[in-house]
């Protein structure tokens, strides 16, 4: 044991005596399952002592720690009352100390500093604990913990009174046999202490400045059988409505969010409701974040509604949906609004999963130019410290709409991220791709399922085309896998603004008809550019060349590019720097420009499915579009070649076998509660590929 004197001079046990608060002994332990370390600090003594390590010790250690207790009348600790209490007591039941009542600093902290940015130790989301200035040194961990103290007791000096009231009556019903009571009549100047009886009036007033005053009224009076999960929902609420969040380690103990949704999320079916007919009003909130004085009119289901408002309004009641709406229809905004509005009523994060890479730069980008900071992506086109950032941002509070790359549902960095924050809704944009009978089936769509949580946060499925048997699968996946049925709310795929035409044309003719399309589309008023879709790599990187050869300022794009070489041209197309973007239809370019006056497709795509969609980028705004198709006599041909060599053979089927049994057993391994499916992406199965078994070309790992 080494004896040493306070490191600050006692200033911090000055400062808490300024308000009265002496003999405490604030104690840090280090250790699991047995005492390791133990750092004491005593308000009233100049000198301390450290134990660490030796085991043949620990016994001495722990009977000068309750000697060293015998003239405090309180202990201090970060986490003192699940962690350090505990582990004396495991150690010794029969502690002098163990009789002391205790403050907590990680039931106050959250109380004293909720608005973002955070106080550096509320932002210990990993585990409640402080953060440490040197590795395992228990002794400075204590002093930090008068630190904290001190700082939190000058926070709430300076909170109102009624709330004061309120947490005094709550800590002291939710935390019994501990000093939080005794350290409010500290901070409020009280003699006594206040009932639950006394404070509901004061709660109810208080959450209906917040939220639905209805609603109110039947939390205030819930008061005493949840204490501590309103004791941090009222310290939340001054903070609602912007990117302050409840700490993970609240959120997992207390849960204060379900509080948050009752009295902010949940329309109380009052007609003259102040909140829910103003807040929690689709329409209303549509003007107020986009400006928009109303939802779109087309399509109409049969009784005439505007399914746009009809899919957003089901959403928000949290009803699953299954939305299908014509490209450029607008279903974006039957996610965006509703996530808007989850994010400021209750700073839940929505997270949506899009195969459309460039599509979700475009989104961000939009929502920022219209004053909305809260939405951010992460996906492979970003740089790492991009990716750094918006990990931050989701795990601090300041994201509350997440577009993600379906392949970082998998990412340990993301799921950790998330993992501090209460999801307000899952979004499937592009939700075909979750169905093997859809023509871009991507499995990993299908990890939703891990993630999603028992609070059943709704679940929107969106797309532009849905065969019967693609519907089918989607609504079968939810059921069977998180027993949850999905509205089907059908808008169809028809395009009243488009027009399609068919011209057969040659190789040597080919360019020339492509060039006198994209002429003839950005000389039109209010044009905003063409896409010409080729079929490979190479033929987009020649017709690029050749139509800049000819006067137009195009360029290429496809899945070969560099991150920052996509995102270079995605913006200059999308601010109108060049006229002509040539792309390939593997890549599954998203196009959030509005103003795409033509659409050219220079050879037959892979699908109907396929064409619908990249034709679909025309005309989103409303207005007059051209879709036109080349067709040269041996097209089909060139498809039917690039399936066959897509084709696999039997050692490659042997090889996907292998590469499956091996992840099963993985999976077995660490998930022994599973289902049998065993659910792999491409990407998976090659990394199996221990012995080199499958035969690779150039776009084997693309």
């Amino acid at each position: 044991m080494t004896v040493s004197h306070w490191r600050d001079s006692n200033k911090f046990a000055k400062r808490l005596g300024m308000h009265g608060l002496t003999g405490l002994l604030s104690l840090d332990l280090e250790g699991k399952s047995r005492i390791g370390a133990i750092g004491p600090v005593h308000t009233d003594q100049s000198s301390t002592y450290t134990w660490k390590g030796d085991a043949r010790l620990r016994h001495q250690a722990v009977a000068k720690l309750d000697q060293f207790a015998d003239s405090a009348s309180c202990l201090v600790g970060h986490n003192i009352i699940e962690h350090d209490l505990r582990l004396l007591s495991q150690h010794d039941p029969g502690l002098k100390l163990l009789a002391l009542p205790a403050i907590d600093t990680l039931f106050l902290s959250p109380l004293a500093f909720p608005e973002n940015p955070y106080h550096h130790l509320v932002k210990q989301y990993q585990e409640p604990a402080l953060a440490r200035i040197q590795v395992s040194d228990p002794l400075l961990d204590a002093e930090l913990t008068l630190e904290l103290l001190a700082n939190i007791v000058d926070a709430l000096k300076s909170k109102e009174g009624d709330l004061l009231m309120a947490w005094h009556a709550l800590l002291a019903t939710g935390v019994k046999g501990h000093a939080f009571d005794q350290l409010f009549y500290v901070i409020r100047g009280a003699e006594s202490t206040p009932s639950l009886g006394d404070a509901v009036t004061v709660i109810e007033r208080f959450l209906a400045k917040h939220g639905c005053p209805n609603r109110a009224s039947d939390i205030a009076r819930d008061a005493l059988e949840h204490p501590l999960p309103l004791t941090y929902f009222l310290a939340w609420l001054p903070a609602a409505g912007g990117n302050s969040i409840v700490p993970p380690y609240v959120e997992k103990r207390f849960q204060p969010s379900g509080l948050a949704t009752r009295l902010r999320d949940s329309h109380c079916g009052a007609r003259r409701c102040p909140w829910c007919s103003d807040r929690l009003d689709a329409t209303s909130a549509l003007k107020r974040w986009f400006g928009f004085p109303g939802f779109r009119d087309k399509p109409k289901g049969p009784d005439g509604e505007s399914l746009q408002r009809a899919i957003t309004e089901r959403h928000l009641g949290r009803t699953h949906v299954l939305g299908i709406l014509p490209t450029g229809a607008g279903k974006s905004l039957c996610y965006q609004l509703p996530a808007l509005m989850r994010y400021e009523a209750t700073g839940a994060l929505t997270v949506v999963t899009s195969r459309l890479v460039a599509l979700m730069a475009d989104q961000v980008e939009a929502m920022r130019r219209q004053g909305i900071t809260c939405a951010t992506t992460i996906n492979g086109l970003i740089s790492m410290p991009e990716r750094a950032d918006s990990l931050d941002r989701i795990r601090f509070g300041d994201a509350g709409i997440v577009l993600v790359a379906p392949e970082q549902l998998r990412n340990r960095s993301f799921r950790k991220a998330m993992a501090g924050r209460r999801i307000g809704a899952w979004v499937l944009d592009e939700a075909h791709c979750l169905s093997k009978w859809g023509h871009d089936f991507r499995p990993d769509y299908r990890y939703i399922a891990e993630h999603h949580s028992e609070d059943a946060a709704p679940i929107l499925c969106l797309t532009a085309t849905a065969k019967h048997d693609v519907v089918q699968e989607i609504r079968t996946h939810f059921e069977q896998t998180l027993r949850a049925t999905l509205e089907v709310i059908d808008g169809g795929a028809e395009r009243t603004n488009l027009e399609f035409l068919v011209m057969p044309t040659s190789e040597s003719q080919r360019i020339e008809h492509i060039h006198e399309a994209v002429g003839n589309a950005i000389g039109t008023e209010g044009a905003g550019g063409a896409i010409v879709y080729c079929t490979t790599k190479r033929s987009t990187e020649e017709t690029a060349q050749a139509l800049a050869d000819r006067g137009l300022r195009a360029q290429h794009f496809h899945s070969g590019l560099s991150p920052e070489r996509k995102r270079e041209v995605q913006r200059s197309f999308h601010d109108g720097d060049i006229d002509v973007v040539v792309a390939t239809n593997a890549f599954g370019m998203g196009i959030d420009k509005p103003d795409v006056r033509t659409v050219i497709h220079a050879e037959i795509p892979g699908s109907l499915e396929s064409y619908l969609q990249e034709a679909g980028r025309a005309g989103r705004d409303g207005a007059r579009a051209h879709c036109l198709l080349l067709s040269v006599d041996d097209d089909p041909e060139k498809q039917f070649s690039l399936s066959a060599r897509s084709r696999l053979e039997r050692t490659d089927i042997q090889a996907v076998l292998r590469a499956l049994r091996r992840l099963d057993q993985r999976r077995r391994r660490h998930h022994a509660h599973d289902e049998d499916a065993v659910v792999a992406t491409s990407g998976e199965v090659l990394v199996e590929d221990r012995d080199g078994e499958f035969s690779r070309d150039s776009a084997t790992d693309a």
